[in-house]
């Protein structure tokens, strides 16, 4: 049975994505990670969780759409793996001309693009409108190893979610416990506390780190929609009081700016970027992009 709980570790991913298929889920999503078979799966799963027909926890992997996607018979899901062949231009030109068409079992199509680092400019280029402005029932799973590899105007265009290995990832209450007292010092507009906060994010191994960012990216998500005003359950409940607070101080567009720079952060970190440096965005340019 298709579910969340077949794949390993990765709790606080797993949460993130079950939080957002309850609400208001991104159109256009990028997984990224070391081992392409997990990306597999990950990518199937999150496919079939959009697709499914359950009112409750999704996917529920026991409805037919569920079914259908588990099979590879779904007609409103496409996945493409060339594996590490060159994805052209032609090949983006094909997935627009598909998503013109309504779906035909129910309200959603997804498309998943494997080993997306391997589309070549043009082939980008040509998705970047699609990816950016969906018809409503249009979604996206590009899964890459070499995320870095992609323009960063698509990666922009994307909710990101990094894969980890088990074993190197912070669980979701290890990160919410390092990313409270981090939010609540922005909240607070005090720059010391900042950077205090942000010296914890040093303690952990690289690849924890990325998911960590990705969980505060989730977390400013959850911000940007409690600004607005918008009904969307939060992507990190833990994290709700901190968001909350972060909503009342920062305008919405800033906040914006900032998950925008934890973006790039993040590239920093997966090429390695210094503990300082990253401990040094945290504080300074943060608190530049919310207040000044």
């Amino acid at each position: 049975m298709i579910s969340f709980d077949q794949l390993p570790g990765n709790a606080a991913l797993k949460n993130s994505l079950q939080n957002a298929l309850a609400g208001r889920f991104p159109q256009a999503v990028l997984l990224s990670g070391d081992d392409a078979a997990g990306l597999e799966g990950w990518s199937l799963t999150l496919a079939a969780g959009i697709l499914c027909e359950s009112a409750g926890r999704r996917p529920c992997g026991a409805c037919l759409s569920c079914r259908k996607a588990a099979q590879g018979v779904h007609p409103d899901l496409t996945v493409i793996d060339e594996g590490e062949n060159e994805l052209k231009v032609d090949l983006a030109r094909r997935i627009k001309a598909e998503n013109a068409i309504i779906p035909n079992d129910g309200p959603r199509r997804v498309t998943v693009i494997r080993h997306a680092h391997n589309l070549n400019p043009m082939a980008q280029n040509a998705l970047l409108k699609e990816l950016e402005e969906p018809p409503a029932y249009a979604f996206f799973i590009l899964t890459a190893e070499q995320p870095d590899a992609l323009l960063q105007t698509v990666r922009s265009r994307c909710t990101r979610f990094a894969l980890e290995p088990p074993q190197q990832t912070a669980s979701d209450e290890e990160a919410a416990a390092l990313l409270a007292p981090y939010l609540a010092a922005v909240a607070a507009r005090r720059e010391d506390r900042m950077m205090l906060a942000a010296l914890a994010l040093e303690k952990p191994p690289r690849r924890a780190l990325l998911g960590i960012l990705g969980v505060l990216q989730a977390a400013l998500r959850d911000a940007v929609f409690a600004a607005r005003a918008l009904p969307q359950p939060p992507l990190q409940p833990a994290l709700a009081e901190q968001t909350r607070a972060l909503a009342r101080t920062v305008p919405p567009e800033r906040l914006l700016a900032v998950y925008d720079f934890i973006d790039e952060l993040t590239d920093r970190v997966a090429r390695n970027a210094a503990a300082a440096a990253v401990t040094c965005a945290l504080t300074s340019d943060v608190y530049r992009l919310c207040f000044q």
